[in-house]
């Protein structure tokens, strides 16, 4: 895949804001909404598996379903191949980063931190077709806290 089409999903919120408009007046973006969540105070997602159609406007929604540990969770899509390395970036930038992976290009989308009890969601126009790895960046989840994100053709 070339760099520029995995680079699409990253659009501004007021972007995001224009398209949905455009999109819905002439049908050039399908919406598509998006569910996952924490597997209770487990450091997992439910479910692991998502899938979306190439440029549609995707409304993802987290939920974190913990009641007792108190660590934030967040949604992470990277490019293929990347989670890894996003997941070590974000850990050596540590607490001046704010656990989150600002400005690196080879994130397609990530949601803010949700505390439990909590839901966060994040808009973004779906890449080209592949599979895209999701990942949690808070300190260590990664190793657990992934899944993969289907992208179909239109």
């Amino acid at each position: 895949m070339r760099r520029r089409e995995l680079l699409s999903g990253l659009v501004s919120v007021s972007v995001l804001s224009a398209l949905r408009r455009a999109g819905a007046a002439t049908g050039k973006h399908p919406e598509v909404n998006l569910t996952i969540a924490t597997d209770g105070d487990l450091l997992a997602f439910k479910p692991t598996e998502l899938t979306c159609t190439s440029g549609a406007l995707v409304h993802l929604m987290l939920f974190h379903t913990g009641k007792y540990i108190t660590q934030e969770h967040d949604w992470v899509l990277t490019v293929p191949g990347a989670a890894d390395a996003v997941a070590q970036s974000v850990l050596n930038a540590g607490d001046a980063g704010g656990y989150m992976p600002h400005g690196d290009r080879r994130v397609i989308a990530a949601t803010t931190m949700c505390n439990k009890g909590e839901h966060v969601s994040i808009d973004f126009i779906a890449p080209a077709p592949g599979d895209y790895p999701f990942i949690c960046t808070y300190p260590g989840h990664a190793a657990f806290m992934r899944g993969n994100l289907r992208v179909m053709p239109r």
